[in-house]
């Protein structure tokens, strides 16, 4: 029987709310259209796929709107004023070498159930010779030097899955380079063209630097490590345990908890009909979703069951 796929996504969408889990990956239930956030995100990683290859400003900026066409003309100027910035404030490169995209499946240890998957932002030969996972983050967190931002992101269960995961591929990872872009707070201003304002945002970026962007190494410690790979693994336990007390449940998304919270909920794609405790039928999936893969990030060839 093939083996259903652990991704990152996976873990924090269980952490975050069980019956957000259920929607996603046991009925595989989303949104025809991906959140403008992780729209955005997509955008931007694949810009900086460009930049990392050497390539031109005006490359990098279509890269990332091939990969959102639909993108409205507020974000395409915000687009090309954050990379107009990041070009011109990071000159210089700290990776000699750098292997974008990687794809990975491999046996979760423990399990015979579960195959931990997915995509690495970028493999990195430094300078130096040590090597490094590469990511890149867009984030609305302040990125100063003091923020918490920094202490989540070094047990981020992502990063920890790609380390896991670099070293099964012969990568000996030794730190983390965060690559990190803070999206803009000013906003186009009353009858002020596109044009003006991403000439607006970008000379922003170059007064306020520290504000939009941040580079940081984080050293890898392996009690993180080892504490990340059993909490990995009590995570895959918790799903069939609640799979198999849905099957005895009336109705089998009751045996998956919710997580009511304010801010889980605001962000929650299934809020709309969750909250209510309407069962949308998966044949019939309300208007703006659609049932499909749980894992559209990976090529057909990595793409595990749902169930």
């Amino acid at each position: 029987m093939r083996k259903e796929l652990m991704t990152a996504s996976r873990m924090n969408t269980l952490l975050s709310c069980p019956r957000k889990h259920y929607w996603r990956y046991e009925v595989g239930l989303a949104r025809v259209t991906d959140a403008a956030a992780l729209r955005f995100g997509t955008a931007w990683h694949a810009a900086m796929e460009a930049r990392w290859q050497g390539r031109s400003l005006d490359d990098a900026l279509a890269e990332a709107l091939d990969t959102a066409r639909d993108f409205d003309e507020a974000t395409v100027v915000t687009l090309s004023g954050l990379l107009s910035g990041y070009f011109t404030h990071w000159s210089d490169d700290p990776v000699k070498e750098l292997h974008p995209e990687i794809e990975f499946r491999h046996p979760l240890s423990g399990s015979r159930s579960f195959d931990v998957a997915g995509k690495i932002d970028g493999l990195g030969v430094l300078h130096d010779g040590r090597l490094a996972l590469v990511e890149h983050k867009t984030t609305s967190s302040d990125v100063s030097p003091d923020s918490n931002y920094w202490i989540r992101l070094r047990a981020n269960p992502q990063v920890m899955q790609y380390i896991l995961a670099a070293r099964a591929l012969g990568w000996d990872v030794s730190v983390v380079l965060y690559d990190v872009t803070r999206k803009p707070s000013i906003r186009v201003k009353q009858n002020e063209t596109p044009e003006a304002f991403a000439q607006r945002l970008a000379e922003d970026t170059q007064a306020r630097p520290e504000f939009y962007f941040a580079r940081r190494e984080v050293p890898i410690l392996e009690d993180d490590i080892e504490e990340f790979t059993i909490q990995r693994l009590e995570l895959s336990r918790l799903i069939l345990n609640f799979r198999a007390a849905s099957r005895k449940a009336r109705r089998p998304e009751q045996a998956w908890p919710r997580h009511l919270t304010e801010l889980q909920c605001r962000t929650c794609d299934f809020a709309s009909f969750c909250l209510q405790n309407i069962v949308p039928d998966p044949a019939l999936p309300p208007a703006g979703f659609r049932v499909g893969p749980v894992n559209p990030e990976l090529t057909p060839a990595e793409e595990g069951a749902a169930s």
